[in-house]
């Protein structure tokens, strides 16, 4: 009797245990939730927050940008000649602002979820020559090439949002080119099995296998990039791999390491 009422005595005790640990689980993920709610709350106010100055910002930056080009088309009259040199400085840190300005503006909207991929049926070989018209002038300053690879057929229309996929291929070329001393760049669009594959080679710096699992996250940036390029912010890369999930594919890249080039690769389904 006395082994049966110790045995009842333990039992006992074990389910007030039992109780409260359970009850102190219980508060436990309470207060974890009211923490996550409060979270939630602070980063869509500093998504907002980001929003609202991004918008003030480039306001005044895209009017100091017209300014400055009036000025330079001599709107205005003529400028002094040694006037010349420091308008185009500015001009050209007035672009490099408002480009970092949007940047920032769009990965605000992506991470507020306010972005949508907006689907029509469109040629991925069309955007493609359009981004490298684009970018020519940049080539020829480099004095590098920039060459689109087709195949022998030309490819069938795919269901992508153009706007969306053209800032990824901008994104991902002009990337390149920036971090692409001597050679250049060479561009491939071909069809797999259900998918669209666009290959972006370039004979510049490489990568690290660590700066690789990096790339893709907002303000990262190569060692090379770093020294070389020094206005890049790194939301570039992270904006496409935005934009590429939108579209349910997958964008990677690969390198052999440093020295030795770096290759980028965004696969679409073919819808």
């Amino acid at each position: 009797f006395i082994s049966f009422c110790y045995i009842g005595y333990l039992l006992i005790q074990n389910v007030f245990r039992e109780i409260k640990r359970r009850e102190q689980i219980e508060k436990i993920s309470k207060d974890l939730e009211k923490a996550y709610k409060e979270l939630k709350k602070i980063d869509e106010s500093k998504s907002e927050f980001i929003s609202i100055a991004s918008h003030q910002l480039r306001t005044p930056l895209t009017a100091i940008k017209g300014y400055i080009s009036m000025i330079h088309d001599r709107t205005y009259g003529i400028p002094p000649e040694k006037m010349e040199k420091p308008l185009r400085h500015i001009y050209i840190s007035a672009e490099r602002l408002i480009k970092l300005v949007s940047e920032i503006l769009n990965i605000s909207r992506i991470e507020a979820g306010k972005v949508r991929a907006e689907l029509e049926i469109s040629s991925l070989e069309y955007i493609i020559n359009s981004v490298i018209t684009e970018l020519k002038s940049l080539v020829k300053e480099k004095d590098l090439y920039l060459e689109f690879k087709k195949g022998k057929e030309p490819l069938p229309k795919i269901s992508i949002d153009k706007e969306k996929m053209r800032q990824v291929i901008l994104n991902i070329i002009d990337n390149a080119i920036r971090y692409t001393k001597e050679g250049g760049i060479t561009v491939r669009c071909k069809k797999k099995e259900n998918t669209y594959q666009v290959k972006v080679s370039d004979t510049g710096e490489g990568m690290t296998k660590r700066e690789i699992s990096d790339l893709f996250k907002s303000f990262s940036r190569g060692k090379a990039g770093k020294k070389g390029w020094v206005e890049g912010a790194g939301l570039g890369l992270y904006i496409a791999k935005k934009y590429v999930d939108m579209h349910k594919g997958k964008i990677w890249a690969k390198s052999q390491g440093k020295g030795k080039g770096s290759s980028f690769y965004i696969e679409l389904p073919i819808q």
